[in-house]
């Protein structure tokens, strides 16, 4: 009977130890599955991520504010060139930090499921490396491919736009509807438009014969702000005299010596006859009592300074001097010394006014002052004379040359032509500026985005490991929709905004005008896509954006990044 027992007995046991562990299993399962790590990243690459996010933004942001410096300053082309390399490399890296997150998340996923960490910490690197360089080229072949798709028609538009904007930018042409404000152009409001008045301008209607009347004076100032004006021109008139000078120095100095190269024959003459005579003397010796015995060597020892023969004659004064003559007339090595300038024999004995007047020296002075030929440069002049005879004259000679580009005919702005460089450079100039602040704009949005997003899982995964309440692990997908929400909330909030600028009749009429003109290309092309009222609301988004985000843009540059210039360093 207690064998049979037994078995009974020890099943109960079991089963009240089942029994008995269940609840108390129960708990201890609860307490597993609290520690179980939050599905996601973890906090530290959370943290990480964050600061690598603020960092850039940070940059972001104080390269937007040097953008709108370059692209609303008048900057030159090779400029606008530079600040396009550090914004090309900065979306890039903005990319890159979107590809980082999602190759950590899914390395984190395939680790929580169990399977081995990848990819790994080389392959994210590389993989990370290659989206910054891949973006890079890709915007610059973008660019490019929009700016050679214009027409030729708006490759001429953009030279005679650029030409208005350095005008603008210089002072020297006012708008109607904004000459009011003297200094629009200096805040950021009236730096952004004028980034986006090329893009604008190109849309109105016959612009290059509306300032036709106006264009040779717009060209003419320019060519003197390039010569860094009256006073700038000035500095190279006399650099240039200044070396006309040093010649005529030069000149007159070899001229000398060919000119009193009998005066240089008798001095030199008097004072070696006249050693060799009191030589002697220190002996009681002259010329004719020299001592046969001693002939040799006083005739070896005058050999040494004079070189006359070896057999010369020791009363032989004329021989004397011909040797002397030979040695001072050996410092030309037998020949007449000469100036030329341009090829042309100057002659002998000019005077430094005369020097001055000769044909090839004046020919030489117009071509270092891009003057025209006939124009005379005196050694000197007053302030009307300079302006009037040398100033005017240049900027006019430039002008004219410069002034057949911008009427030239349609096929020579087609690649190939004559004027096909100029006009793609006038239409980059045109066409990057907004492209470069819009693009700078979005990523700053986007960024800000990100980040809130990744603060607002931070600050999710805290509450979840306080509070186990089960409604927070369904709200973590709700936070996708926070850069969503912020970008379209500063989108529409700023396209219902307005400043001097927007308000302006000139913005009001140049706005129209484009919206015209792109529905008339979306007709035209075909295009169903409302692409005309995207441009202008962009267009407006830039202009009002800029107005406010500057001033806290530019703090940060100058304040938390030491100035950093990103490659624009602007002259004085």
């Amino acid at each position: 009977m207690t064998t049979l027992t037994q078995p009974n007995t020890a099943r109960e046991a079991t089963q009240t130890v089942q029994t008995t562990a269940a609840p108390q299993a129960a708990p201890a399962r609860a307490a597993r599955q609290a520690r179980q790590p939050i599905k996601g990243l973890s906090t530290g690459t959370l943290v990480f991520l964050i600061l690598l996010t603020a960092i850039y933004l940070t940059f972001e942001l104080a390269f937007n504010a040097r953008l709108l410096d370059v692209v609303g300053g008048g900057a030159s082309a090779d400029d606008v060139h530079n600040i396009e390399i550090s914004g090309r490399l900065l979306s890039g890296i903005a990319v890159a930090l979107v590809v980082l997150q999602l190759l950590l998340t899914l390395r984190a996923r395939r680790v929580r499921l169990g399977k081995p960490a990848a990819p790994g910490i080389f392959g994210i690197l590389l993989l990370c490396s290659l989206t910054v360089g891949g973006v890079y080229l890709g915007l610059q072949k973008m660019v490019d491919r929009i700016v050679e798709s214009r027409s030729t028609e708006f490759r001429r538009q953009a030279l005679n736009i650029t030409l208005i904007q350095k005008a603008i930018v210089d002072g020297r042409v006012q708008l109607a509807g904004m000459d009011a404000d003297k200094g629009l152009y200096a805040r950021p409001e009236g730096k952004a438009f004028l980034a986006l008045f090329p893009a604008m301008a190109a849309s109105v209607h016959e612009l290059d014969r509306k300032i036709e009347h106006a264009k040779l004076t717009l060209i003419a100032d320019h060519v003197g702000n390039q010569a860094g004006g009256i006073q700038g021109y000035y500095k190279s008139y006399q650099q240039a005299m200044d070396g006309v000078a040093k010649q005529w120095r030069d000149y007159n100095k070899l001229g000398s010596a060919n000119i009193d190269v009998e005066a240089e024959v008798a001095k030199q003459h008097r004072k070696a006859w006249n050693d060799y005579l009191s030589d002697l003397g220190k002996r009681g010796w002259t010329p004719s009592t020299v001592p046969v015995a001693y002939e040799g060597r006083v005739r070896q020892n005058v050999r040494r300074r004079v070189p006359v023969s070896s057999s010369w004659d020791l009363r032989d004064e004329a021989s004397f001097r011909d040797a002397i003559d030979r040695k001072v007339r050996s410092r030309f090595n037998g020949k007449v010394p000469e100036v030329k300038v341009r090829g042309q024999r100057i002659p002998p004995g000019l005077s430094q006014a005369a020097f001055t007047a000769h044909p090839a020296v004046q020919a030489e002075l117009r071509d270092k002052l891009k003057l025209p030929s006939g124009v005379s440069v005196p050694m000197s002049t007053d302030a009307d004379g300079f302006r009037r005879n040398l100033y005017d004259p240049m900027r006019m000679s430039k002008a004219r040359t410069e002034a057949a580009k911008y009427t030239a005919p349609l096929q020579t702005f087609a690649d190939g032509g004559s004027n096909a460089a100029q006009g793609l450079d006038a239409t980059r100039a045109a066409l990057v500026p907004p492209i470069a602040l819009l693009c700078s704009l979005l990523g700053a949005i986007g960024h800000l985005g990100k980040l809130l997003y990744l603060l607002s899982k931070l600050v999710l995964r805290g509450a979840q490991s306080v509070v186990r309440a089960p409604w927070l692990d369904h709200v973590g997908w709700l936070l996708v929709l926070i850069p969503f929400a912020l970008a379209i909330g500063i989108w529409t909030t700023l396209s219902h905004m307005d400043n001097s600028v927007t308000t302006s009749e000139l913005y009001q009429t140049l706005t129209t005008q484009t919206l015209q003109r792109t529905q008339a290309d979306d007709a035209q092309e075909q295009r169903s896509l409302p692409l005309a009222s995207a441009i202008v609301n962009a267009l407006h988004v830039v202009a009002v954006g800029q107005g406010y985000a500057y001033p806290y843009n530019e703090h940060l540059r100058v304040h938390y990044l030491q100035g950093i210039t990103f490659g624009y360093h602007p002259k004085d």
